[in-house]
């Protein structure tokens, strides 16, 4: 089996491609509607779907079970399982986790509470401050190691045990009490790590990113050296990150291609891996046929960087700008001087000199659509800009003569098709 690879794709097929009884320890932060992943990297989107996820909890958990079940048959005998959620669903996924065809409820281990602090109490409640942890065993054999999460004991537990403690129970003398010198056991309440702060440089700019400490305490706990970790929901990486540090192999899956290429990214930049040596990145979009079926932002996102552009950070409010294409002489200029490339960026803010980038994806692009983005073109000061779409009707292409005609601004069509086809000549090339 194949590890240290991020697989692009519904987890649901990807899981199948897996080997039964192939995996030592699985961790989950699953969405709580099929839509979260799509949405995670741009906040106010994040907001307006959140908002609406719980409309039906019976969907969500039937959206679960299948991949659960397909977790459960790649897990050895001996795995352990970890499912992250919170009061939203975590009644629910326990239900379903005990059923007989998955867990079952003799293979429970704990509720593990991961309480943390943070803002935005309400009045009218106590302060929910926690995650919950559900960890199972696949039989009545699985790993566990409690030494690294153990902590020093109490200054009152250490001086108490300076004396003869006896341990006499029904009778019996279990003989003298001590101290393990590595410390108590942990707790199934986790106080200890809080999350990552928003304006923190850890953040890779997904909202519900968990800390890597976290992370970190659970594989060593659950898992042994060179064994294999998998998360099938694995966001912007970090499990894949803290299974490295750790010294695990890993397999990740996430159905979003723009957290497939963050969590690439940051295991670039973060543990010093090598792209197609180190790991892989795997099953990323490669044909028209593919790409119609991902969401409009997550194609749109797509589109722009296939490009060589930066997408906008927000993709709501975006004035008609989907992205910007930097030229390369621009790019440059910039890397001569001493200040780091930023992306389109310098220390005061963005490059003026850039080309704004609309993306839709409907199936033919009109003159309705060529007009907007001419307006937006006027109103950001340009006179070139580049729209990408399946494909332009007549109209359309006729506005776009006209407009240069007469306006003297440059629209360039291109087409997605062109776009697949330039990526697989640098592939082949």
């Amino acid at each position: 089996m194949d590890t240290n690879v991020i697989y692009c794709g519904d987890c649901l097929d990807k899981l199948k491609e897996l080997p039964s009884d192939s995996v030592d320890l699985i961790y989950i932060d699953p969405p709580f509607s099929s839509n979260r992943s799509y949405v995670a990297f741009w906040e106010e989107q994040e907001v307006r779907h959140f908002e609406d996820r719980f409309e039906d909890v019976q969907a969500y958990l039937d959206y679960m079970y299948p991949r659960v079940k397909e977790m459960y048959r790649v897990l050895k005998p001996t795995g352990g399982f970890l499912y992250h959620c919170d009061w939203h669903a975590s009644h629910y996924v326990k239900g379903m986790l005990d059923r007989g065809d998955l867990f079952g409820y003799e293979n429970f281990q704990n509720e593990i509470i991961w309480y943390y602090r943070g803002a935005g109490i309400s009045k009218k409640r106590f302060a929910r401050r926690h995650d919950v942890i559900f960890y199972y065993s696949k039989s009545k054999e699985w790993f566990f190691d409690p030494d690294p999460a153990r902590q020093p004991y109490a200054e009152a537990t250490v001086e108490r045990f300076k004396h003869h403690i006896g341990n006499v129970r029904e009778g019996h003398d279990y003989g003298l009490q001590t101290l393990n010198p590595k410390g108590k056991h942990p707790y199934d309440v986790i106080t200890d790590i809080q999350p990552e702060a928003p304006s923190a440089l850890a953040r890779r700019g997904y909202p519900t990113q968990k800390p890597v400490p976290l992370m970190d305490r659970l594989i060593r706990c659950c898992s042994a050296e060179n064994s294999i970790v998998l998360d099938a929901f694995c966001g912007c990486g970090t499990t894949l990150k803290a299974a490295q540090i750790a010294k695990r192999k890993w397999v990740g899956i996430d159905i979003s291609p723009t957290a497939c290429r963050e969590m690439a990214k940051r295991l670039r930049e973060e543990c010093g891996l090598r792209d197609g040596i180190d790991f892989k990145l795997r099953s990323m979009p490669m044909t028209v046929e593919e790409l119609r079926k991902y969401p409009p932002h997550e194609f749109q996102n797509w589109a722009i960087i296939a490009l060589g552009g930066t997408p906008n950070k927000s993709k709501v409010r975006d004035m008609g700008i989907d992205g910007k294409l930097y030229p390369i002489e621009n790019i440059s200029k910039e890397k001569k001087t001493d200040q780091p490339y930023l992306g389109g960026k310098n220390l005061f803010g963005d490059i003026d000199n850039y080309i704004p980038i609309q993306v839709k994806r409907t199936d033919q692009v009109g003159r309705p659509e060529i007009d907007t983005f001419q307006t937006a073109m006027k109103r950001d000061g340009r006179n070139r800009g580049i729209f990408i779409g399946f494909s332009f009707s007549r109209d359309a292409e006729k506005e776009i003569r006209r407009i240069e005609r007469e306006d003297g601004l440059k629209i360039e069509m291109v087409t997605v098709d062109e776009l697949v086809s330039q990526l697989l000549d640098k592939q082949l090339g």
